[in-house]
């Protein structure tokens, strides 16, 4: 994890990840929907920085986040900060100390819904590769 003393700017080439904790924000083809990334009742985002992370600690906050919503770990979707960096938004270091000094924020959402929605689509069509199963879980290419 990032040192919580020495939490550096998040920069463009970073990867972040997106915890799926809805069945139906993910898509059996490894796609995910563009549900992922609407920002809920707020104009933010949380995602989670991978950097100086080992996959164990990044899960692990995704489980917190899961328990704390009360849902599911179903899995993770990663997308670069540079393809966050779309119209108005930014990304930003938000650690929760002391539990997760790599958390970030997708700010800059406009408030209106169709607005939120037409860039959620964009950044749902740029993740890296596919989502990434739960350790548990099955993932986008699992035939169950």
């Amino acid at each position: 994890m990032i040192d919580p003393s020495n939490v550096l700017p998040v920069a463009d080439n970073e990867l972040l990840a997106r915890f799926i904790v809805y069945s139906n924000e993910k898509r059996k083809d490894g796609t995910v929907k563009h549900k992922l990334f609407l920002p809920y009742k707020h104009v933010e985002l949380s995602v989670n920085r991978h950097r100086e992370a080992t996959d164990e600690e990044t899960w692990h906050a995704g489980l917190d986040v899961a328990e704390e919503r009360q849902r599911t770990l179903y899995g993770l979707a990663n997308i670069r900060a540079s393809s966050c960096r779309i119209d108005k938004l930014s990304v930003v270091p938000d650690p929760i100390l002391p539990k997760n000094p790599n958390h970030a924020n997708i700010t800059g959402y406009p408030h209106a819904k169709e607005d939120q929605m037409a860039i959620a689509q964009v950044l749902a069509a740029s993740i890296e590769g596919k989502w990434i199963a739960a350790p548990g879980q099955d993932g986008p290419d699992d035939d169950s």
